[in-house]
């Protein structure tokens, strides 16, 4: 067994220290319902949140993907990611500085020139409201290719602290039809734990 050095044993040191200072802080006024994660990294650690959703029946949740990408990751059971024909995620962006109202235009912005930039002819559009299991509703946008790619819905939302993105993407039009009522329960699932 190879003996660790000091920097080693410091960096450990360390990230316990941060562990553990994290779990004593007391809870904030803007304690929105996020399941708040730390890994450790190469070289640091590793901060990951997310909305804290239930995964719908027939759903399961797919830790890998969920700590790879930093967002709570579901897919049908049995299926894996990638030949899942539908997949649903919870992701929270955290802002220390809590303008959260700008930062949610701002990401449903770059989501839109995203998609439009991987597929040029397809088609954005409203699709009413979402709500969540508090009542709040979430803008939601359908986001449909022309030809291939993928079907998905997307709710978008915010927390003083984060913005939330709730989606479902679907690798066709039938997938995420079917699909759609355990979209609707996965972020009714979701309650905001802050202050009114």
């Amino acid at each position: 067994m190879r003996k660790r050095t000091i920097p080693e044993v410091i960096r450990a040191a360390i990230g316990a220290v941060l562990v553990l200072a994290l779990g004593l802080l007391p809870a904030s006024r803007t304690s929105a319902e996020i399941e708040k994660q730390v890994i450790p990294g190469e070289k640091q650690l590793v901060f990951i949140w997310w909305p804290k959703v239930a995964p719908p029946d027939n759903w399961v949740h797919v830790p890998e993907i969920s700590f790879q990408n930093h967002i709570n990751m579901f897919v049908l059971k049995g299926q894996d990611f990638d030949d899942s024909p539908a997949v649903m995620y919870a992701r929270a962006i955290y802002f220390e500085k809590g303008n959260t109202e700008q930062e949610l235009e701002t990401a449903i912005q770059d989501d839109l020139k995203g998609f439009l930039e991987h597929s040029p002819d397809s088609n954005v559009a409203e699709a009413g409201t979402v709500p969540t299991g508090d009542g709040t509703r979430l803008r939601t946008i359908s986001f449909t290719p022309k030809d291939q790619g993928h079907w998905e819905l997307v709710s978008y939302g915010r927390e003083p602290n984060y913005v939330l993105m709730f989606c479902i993407s679907a690798n066709s039009k039938e997938a995420l039809d079917q699909h759609r009522d355990a979209f609707l329960a996965m972020v009714r699932s979701y309650t905001s734990r802050d202050e009114p």
